[in-house]
This record gives C-alpha cells, sequence and structure tokens, in this order.
C-alpha cells in the first residue's frame, strides 16, 4: 500500500503540476556576487561530474595562504554559490610541555615574506606551480632593508579519492550480475611551504568534487638542538639509551573561516547531540537534538557525538531544506593550558579588525584573542558567523623523527549538507532516487524509475533461510535411504486461492519418483497427483474446484512411498473480494477526478507490469 500511495502521489502532483500549481518549494539559484580577481590571482576548476570552483588567492606576509570568494557551481545549476568570504589559518600557537616556551609562529614570525619556501617542480609533481612575488623590509641593528623577490611558491595539483562512492545492483542473496555505479572522486588541492625556525610547515586546502573543502596543516623539518631539555615526564628519549630527552610541545593550528553561504545576510550556527535514550525493541534508542547557537560563543564538544552547521536558513535546495555546511573533525586534541585552546569552535560575528586567534596585531581591536573576542560580544546575535577552528596536535617526539622529521598532518573539512538536493555526483542511472525510493530501481531506464516490488521475505544476514513450509512427519521406517531425499517441503505461487482459479505449486525432498497427492481440508478434496523426480522435486499448476467454500483451508501434500507430509495454511477467496468499490455521492470537479483515478490506475499498472516483465527476463 505505501508503494500504491507514492504512485498515487506521484500522479496527483503531475496533475498538479498541469494545473499551474507549486507542489515543491525551491529557491531560484542566486548568483555569488563576481570575484574581485584575474589572471593569475584567480583560480578557477572544473570535475567531469560537472561541479565547479572559483576563488581568489593571495600569499599573506603573516597569514601566508589566504583564500577569499569561495564559490562553488554544483551540476546543473548556471550560477556560483558563495561558500566561504575567507579562509586563512588565523595562528599555531605552540606552547612546550617544559613550560618554557609558548609560541605564536603566524604573528610572531609568520608564513610568507623571508619564511615562505621556494618549490621546485619535482616537490610539486604533477602539478602546476604558480609565482608569488614578495616586498618586504627587514631591520636589524638599526639597518633597515627592503627585500623582493617573485618565486614559485603555490603548488596547485589535481587529486583523486579512489572509490567515491559503489552501489551494485543485486537482488538480496544473488550473485548475478547487475548494472554497478562506481566512481573515483577528483578534487584539487593548494598548498605552500614555509619554515619557521627548525620546522617546515605545508598549508594545503583541498576542493572535491561533491563540494567539500579540507584544511591540513603538516608539520615537518628537524627538532632543534635548543629542544633537548625534557625529562622522562616532559619529552621523550631520542638517541642512544635515556640521556637525550626531547621536549613534548603542542601545535595548536587555529584557522579562520569567514562564512558568506549562498550570499545571505542572516546566517545561523546550529550544534546537534546525541545522547542514548529509551529501550528499544534490540537496543537503546539514539536521540540527536540540534540546539542554535543565538550568540558568539566558545564551543567545547558535549561529547564525541557533538557536531555543528553553518546554516543559511532563507537558501533552500530543491527539496526545501536550508543549505548548509557542517564541521568534520578526524581527531584534534585540545590543549588545556590556555583558555584560547580549550574550546575547539569558537564562533564570532565578522569584524574586520579580529584577524588572529591570539596575539592580534591589528591596532584597531582592543581584543586580543578568541576568548575576549567573545566575552566583548556576548549579547550580540550571531547572523554573520566566523568560524575560529582549533585544530590541535600533542608531538610526543620519537626516534622515527629524525632525520628530517617525518611529516605529521593535523585536519578537518567542512563538507555541504543539504546544499543539493541529491549527492553532485549522482548518476543519471540514479537520478530517479531522491527520499524513500519506494520500490526496486531500474536503471535501464532513462531516465530511471522506480517499480514496486512483489512482496519477498529478506533472510537474516546470518541465519540461514528456512524453508516455507515445515513437514509434519519425515519418511516412513519402510522408506530406503535412496528413495528419501530428506526433509520434504513445498511452495505456492499464492496462498490466497480462488474458487475456480488455478495455482502453481513447487516442492522437493520427496522419494525419487513416489507419486505426490495434493488435497485441500477440511472437507477433503483432491486437488491432483504429481511425481517426484529422480531428485525428489515436484512442480505443476493445480486448479481449485468451483463448489470449494471460501475460508480458511490446508492445503496437504503427501508422498505415496515416502509418506512425508507436508501442510500449508492458505485462504479461498471469492473473486474480486478485495477489490475497492466507489458507490454513490456526487464529487465537485468529477471529471477532473475521474482523469487523476485513471492515471492513477495506469500507473499502477504500468508499474507491475514492468516488475513481472523484469521477473521474467
Amino acid at each position: 500500500m505505501k508503494r500504491i500511495a507514492r504512485a498515487v502521489a506521484l500522479a496527483t502532483a503531475t496533475l498538479a503540476v498541469a494545473a499551474g500549481l507549486a507542489v515543491v518549494p525551491v529557491t531560484a539559484a542566486s548568483a555569488a556576487p563576481p570575484v574581485s580577481c584575474s589572471g593569475d590571482a584567480l583560480i578557477e576548476k572544473s570535475f567531469d561530474n560537472g561541479t565547479s570552483w572559483q576563488m581568489c588567492w593571495r600569499v599573506d606576509s603573516k597569514k601566508g595562504l589566504t583564500l577569499e570568494q569561495v564559490n562553488v557551481k554544483a551540476p546543473g545549476e548556471q550560477s556560483y554559490r558563495r561558500v566561504l568570504e575567507s579562509a586563512y589559518l588565523g595562528q599555531l600557537h605552540v606552547p612546550y610541555d617544559t613550560g618554557k616556551n609558548v609560541w605564536n609562529d603566524i604573528t610572531s614570525y609568520g608564513f610568507g615574506n623571508q619564511y615562505l619556501q621556494k618549490l621546485s617542480a619535482a616537490e610539486c609533481g604533477d602539478g602546476a606551480l604558480r609565482d608569488v612575488a614578495q616586498t618586504w623590509t627587514t631591520t636589524r641593528q638599526g639597518v633597515t632593508t627592503t627585500a623582493m623577490r617573485t618565486i614559485p611558491a603555490l603548488c596547485v595539483t589535481d587529486t583523486a579519492r579512489p572509490m567515491a562512492y559503489r552501489s551494485h545492483e543485486q537482488t538480496w542473496g544473488s550473485i548475478e550480475d547487475a548494472p554497478l555505479f562506481t566512481a573515483e572522486g577528483q578534487g584539487f588541492s593548494l598548498q605552500i611551504i614555509s619554515k619557521v625556525d627548525w620546522y617546515e610547515y605545508a598549508t594545503k586546502i583541498e576542493f572535491s568534487d561533491e563540494g567539500t573543502v579540507s584544511f591540513d596543516l603538516g608539520a615537518t623539518g628537524d627538532i632543534s638542538y635548543e629542544d633537548f631539555d625534557a625529562d622522562a615526564t616532559t619529552g621523550w628519549p631520542v638517541g642512544q639509551g635515556a640521556a637525550d630527552f626531547a621536549a613534548s610541545h603542542w601545535h595548536n593550528a587555529i584557522w579562520r573561516l569567514d562564512f558568506g553561504l549562498d550570499g545571505q545576510s542572516n546566517m545561523k550556527v546550529e550544534q546537534f547531540d546525541s545522547e542514548l535514550g529509551e529501550q528499544g525493541d534490540r537496543v537503546q534508542l539514539m536521540h540527536t537534538t540540534g540546539t542554535t547557537i543565538d550568540n558568539p560563543s566558545n564551543l567545547v564538544p558535549k561529547n564525541d557525538l557533538t557536531w555543528w552547521r553553518v546554516v543559511a536558513p532563507d537558501s533552500l535546495n530543491a527539496d526545501g531544506h536550508a543549505r548548509s555546511y557542517e564541521f568534520v573533525f578526524p581527531g584534534s586534541q585540545l590543549y588545556q593550558g590556555d583558555p584560547v585552546t580549550q574550546p575547539l569552535l569558537t564562533f564570532t560575528n565578522y569584524n574586520a579588525c579580529q584577524e588572529y586567534a591570539t596575539n592580534n596585531l591589528n591596532t584597531a581591536c582592543a581584543d586580543k584573542n578568541v576568548v575576549q573576542y567573545v566575552a566583548s560580544s556576548a549579547d550580540q546575535a550571531l547572523t554573520d558567523p566566523v568560524a575560529w577552528v582549533n585544530s590541535g596536535f600533542h608531538h610526543v617526539v620519537r626516534d622515527e623523527d629524525q632525520s628530517p622529521m617525518q611529516t605529521h598532518w593535523q585536519s578537518f573539512s567542512i563538507q555541504p549538507r543539504d546544499w543539493t538536493a541529491q549527492s553532485m555526483s549522482t548518476p543519471s542511472g540514479r537520478s530517479c532516487v531522491d527520499g524513500d525510493p519506494g520500490g526496486e530501481i531500474h536503471t535501464d531506464e532513462a531516465p530511471c524509475e522506480v517499480v514496486e516490488p512483489e512482496p519477498t521475505v529478506s533472510p537474516e544476514p546470518t541465519v540461514s533461510p528456512e524453508p516455507t513450509t515445515e513437514p509434519t512427519a519425515g519418511p516412513s521406517p519402510s522408506a530406503s535411504p535412496t528413495d528419501a531425499a530428506g526433509a520434504a517441503s513445498i511452495t505456492l505461487s499464492s496462498k490466497t486461492l480462488t474458487p475456480g482459479g488455478s495455482f502453481d505449486l513447487t516442492g522437493s525432498g520427496f522419494a525419487a519418483g513416489e507419486e505426490v497427492t495434493v488435497t485441500l481440508h477440511s472437507d477433503p478434496v483432491t486437488l491432483g497427483k504429481l511425481t517426484a523426480t529422480e531428485n525428489g522435486a515436484v512442480s505443476g499448476s493445480l486448479k481449485v474446484p468451483a463448489s470449494v467454500p471460501v475460508g480458511s483451508h490446508t492445503l496437504t501434500a503427501v508422498g505415496a512411498d515416502s509418506g512425508s507430509t507436508v501442510d500449508v495454511a492458505v485462504t479461498v477467496a471469492a473473486p474480486g473480494a478485495a477489490a475497492l468499490a466507489v458507490t454513490g455521492g456526487t464529487i465537485a470537479g468529477g471529471s477532473v477526478v475521474a482523469g487523476l483515478l485513471l492515471l492513477i490506475l495506469g500507473v499502477v499498472l504500468v508499474a507491475k507490469r514492468r516488475r513481472r516483465n523484469a521477473l521474467a527476463v
């Protein structure tokens, strides 16, 4: 009935569209503001699935790789939509377990100017290098000098994700080949290298054909000789014996993401928490509830199931759902020794002078870190969110860090949630699947369609399926071992029979060559006799006498030699008893309703006919 109801809904929607009525709320694609860059400062990339990205880039003297006006265009859309107004690394906060040092590498040094590294063609691999022109001044011992240089420093590389998706259309338990949908995902990354003292840092931002943006900081280089001043509680022995303990320390990479979802002026931040609840049929229920973060806040996960998203409530996809981006953390260690690194996420409203997460260099701001940003604006409504994302890593040095140190990465990503009504990589063979498909998917159609399946019972994955019926008696003692094929069973084409109608019977487990009599009870009526094959199988078409009364009956199959007996409960129903009748009454707009009913009937009949044809192939 659920599938038929879905066909009715589809037919109703078709008539409504024909009558000029709105069925699904959809917002038209709103063009993102045009990017303000061109030439080598502009990056544009399109993928095979139709997804496209565009953005402006530059290398800031302090922030390093900085992206602005980041737009994405989904397949089938005519214009771009804004995702981020800007993105960059807002601080690299490095406290030492020995307590002797804490560095703010971004604001004290920087990832640009003399710290930016020239990249060789070999280390960019198959990517393309872009030049970075820089000018800066330095003052030493009272002497100021100006430096100018242009170096290849940005590597733009195509990337791939093995098995971005896979769906093999096979009936449950089948081993037959069927349409296979699988593809390798595409992406591209932007990367620079910056050297600060002994460490070399890779800033990498990657974009996928699914709309995901990943942020990575890789640390390599060498251990400073000045850091071999720890003990067994604040470091790790590196080298022979236990003489040299290298100090453990933290890399707290705090990224600044200024959101601009679809150019909307009103955005929200929502937090979702999942908790175990009452006992269900087999396990406890898990309830997930959402809360709106109304004001600027420093946020800590309630548990490892807490997650957040930034949403544009007035921008709806084709399903009528609000577009958003959610945060995905593969793992972030939170340094508890400083209030600014205790939150995993801090949200503030956009403020141009709040440029860095700590040690803010902008003199227009009295506040110097994210905790102070929140405290001074806690009464504001959070509508223009900037996310300060803490991707932390506790580096406990090991022998393998010498030399050079193996790169360790700390990462997070933002991924679209309801940005589009379907995946950006949905193949045409699955274009008809949007919500509960309500049946089997036929991808050989153009476009694909969903067909109501015949009722089936799927076996439990770890339990062998039981026979359709159970024998009430085993082989007789007189049956020889070669005659008895085992426990007998039968299957009927339908357990609802009609007086004067026919049905098919198949069975197995009878003695080879024996005669099997099929009888209908309570008042015994012999329906026919079938002869078992040498493998003990029987099959045939049998007719129900027209005189059999309607109601509940038992169908019995008995083997003449083996004595194997199988009972099946059946129902005899009068012809047309299940049909629905419409009687009496006058309905306004009767001609329209009649047309609707005819269309509905046609949809249902076509779906069933197609299913039967598929089974016959």
